[in-house]
């Protein structure tokens, strides 16, 4: 299983085992009678990557002491949950952005259609639902529901302020809380609650994992801009073409409204790498770059005062990544 720890350590093993038997209970519950459908949820095998919001889930539950006792199934099913839920964001983006690459490879709306695409994401979703059922836990399963329509809402506002280059820093920060942290805040609350952890531990680990998808989703845009297709296995310029104004970007023009028309050009035209020596002009590049690192320590201070394990350290030293440049 490809992770984000090194598989040589003891923890890094264990957590490698835990994502294949994730792997495993997905296949499982979304094998289906038609064999249509199992054919097309196998083309999402090239969307598999590190499993972050698993990892995240797991790591948490044995950071509270979750080690100390034998793991309930409700741990994996949960982490196949998570997991299925972003891989039906990341199918639906696919369509929303008419992206042709994920991973290296051609994106399932390419390969079968846009109604196929939607049709799988809406599986993936009632398939993550359902298995959520199983475990019998109410709170939990409030608290999905209340993720998952708060991942939807994030997205409908990133479509409204499409080609919006007045749009304020507070918005931008709501549209990303919504869409993307909201989801991993929620994988590593879940790990707390399974290992019951107290309400101020729980508190804790919900400004860590806010502040990781916060952190997650800035590098992401700025891998939209600066990657190169070739390492980062997906097209870049996406958000341009799409009108997404990102925090590279707000922050310019913040400092420097001046250059609203040249953004706008910039959007009809395309024109990547003149947005990119703007960016990089102005130090706007590194003013996000510096939030990133800012957003991983804040996380990683959140942890300091709540549990000293290894697995927890483990998960501090895993967010470091983050600051690593795009």
């Amino acid at each position: 299983m490809n992770t984000m720890m090194d598989t040589t350590t003891e923890l890094g093993r264990w957590l490698s085992g835990e994502l294949e038997v994730v792997s495993k209970t997905m296949s499982l519950h979304l094998h289906n009678n038609h064999s249509g459908v199992n054919e097309l949820c196998g083309e999402l095998a090239t969307y598999h990557g590190k499993m972050l919001r698993p990892s995240l889930l797991l790591l948490t539950w044995k950071s509270f002491g979750g080690d100390r006792c034998v793991q309930p199934d409700s741990v994996v099913k949960l982490a196949a949950v998570v997991e299925l839920i972003h891989l039906a964001t990341l199918v639906h983006d696919d369509v929303l952005d008419e992206a042709s690459i994920r991973r290296g490879e051609t994106t399932i709306h390419c390969l079968r259609g846009n109604e196929a695409a939607v049709m799988l994401g809406d599986y993936l979703l009632s398939s993550a639902f359902h298995l959520c059922s199983t475990v019998k836990s109410p709170s939990l399963n409030l608290l999905l529901g209340e993720v998952s329509s708060t991942v939807c809402a994030g997205e409908m506002m990133q479509l409204y302020h499409r080609n919006n280059v007045d749009l304020n820093i507070e918005n931008y920060y709501q549209i990303i809380q919504d869409k993307t942290a909201a989801l991993i805040t929620a994988s590593c609350t879940m790990g707390g609650m399974l290992a019951g952890a107290s309400e101020q531990t729980l508190s804790a680990i919900s400004t860590f994992g806010n502040s990781v998808g916060v952190a997650f989703q800035i590098r992401d845009d700025l891998i939209d801009i600066l990657g190169e297709p070739s390492i980062t296995g997906k097209g870049s310029g996406v958000d341009l073409e799409k009108g997404k104004v990102t925090l590279p970007i707000i922050s310019m023009l913040h400092k420097n409204p001046n250059l609203k028309p040249d953004v706008y050009e910039a959007m009809r035209s395309g024109d990547l790498l003149g947005l990119r020596e703007l960016l990089e002009s102005t130090g706007s590049i590194q003013f996000a770059l510096d939030e990133i690192e800012r957003l991983v320590d804040l996380a990683v201070d959140s942890l300091g005062g709540v549990f000293s394990t290894g697995a927890a350290a483990e998960l501090c030293n895993l967010v470091q990544q983050l600051k690593n440049s795009p």
